[in-house]
């Protein structure tokens, strides 16, 4: 075999492998990632894949706590908005026990007290997406791929908030006013049980979402090390590759010529 011949095919083979060192090379500086295809680290991808799956259940586990942080918040603002319902009712229960009320006068705090019964029973039946807020289900939601977080039910429905609404709860004579009153403080405790419950859930929510950030965070960076290009030594590759495409071409000029 000619001997120019066979150095110069070793030459246009080893250009061909430093262009092409050098096309993967811009490949992975435009794409930002190193694995363009399963042969560049076989083991690496694997792993990557794993850590891409687990940052995609990491991202559905935080539209959980965010639905459930605006549930248990909604539930917060009525209860806030029904203790001041009730607050008012309890000032008036206590301003109809005053005995020289003219009739008219005591109908007036009845009106209210009505209208504020009604207020009191549309917060009951509120309602989030369609989910009832006070029939005391406890709602469970993922927290993250391992964990579950529930949220307590929170009934406003038991026997002493059903006795502020009832019809027998009036302030006609000062005697229904005394007991309407015992029935609003009864229920008031109740509710700031309740408060205390979407206080403790919301914190709840809180810690879990920190550790779910937490997580998502180190999954993150351990994806970036596996598959995240390695700009500066990339750069260096490139460069290399194409001093070295350079010195071939060179030498085939060079061969050519002689």
């Amino acid at each position: 075999m000619n001997p120019v011949v066979s150095q110069t095919d070793s030459f246009v083979n080893q250009l061909n492998w430093h262009t092409n060192q050098s096309t993967k090379a811009l490949e992975q500086l435009a794409s930002g990632t190193r694995l363009l295809a399963p042969q560049d680290d076989a083991a690496g991808l694997a792993v990557a894949t794993k850590l891409e799956a687990q940052l995609r259940q990491f991202d559905a586990a935080a539209r959980n706590l965010a639905n459930a942080t605006s549930f248990t918040q909604t539930q917060d603002g009525y209860l806030k908005s029904a203790q001041g319902t009730l607050n008012r009712m309890g000032e008036l229960a206590i301003r109809a026990q005053d005995a020289t009320l003219s009739p008219d006068q005591r109908a007036l705090y009845q009106t209210e007290f009505q209208a504020l019964k009604d207020t009191f029973n549309d917060t009951r039946t509120a309602e989030y997406n369609g989910q009832t807020l006070f029939d005391g289900t406890a709602h469970t939601v993922a927290s993250s791929p391992e964990n579950l977080t529930q949220l307590s039910g929170i009934d406003l429905f038991t026997a002493e908030q059903n006795a502020v609404t009832a019809q027998t709860t009036r302030l006609n004579t000062p005697a229904q006013a005394q007991a309407a009153l015992q029935d609003i403080l009864t229920a008031t405790d109740q509710l700031a049980t309740a408060r205390a419950t979407t206080g403790s859930t919301l914190a709840e929510l809180e810690s879990a979402s920190t550790r779910l950030t937490t997580q998502a965070e180190s999954t993150t960076a351990a994806l970036s090390r596996i598959s995240d290009t390695d700009v500066n030594e990339v750069m260096s590759r490139l460069a290399r590759g194409q001093s070295l495409t350079q010195n071939n071409l060179f030498a085939l000029k060079q061969l050519n010529s002689n």
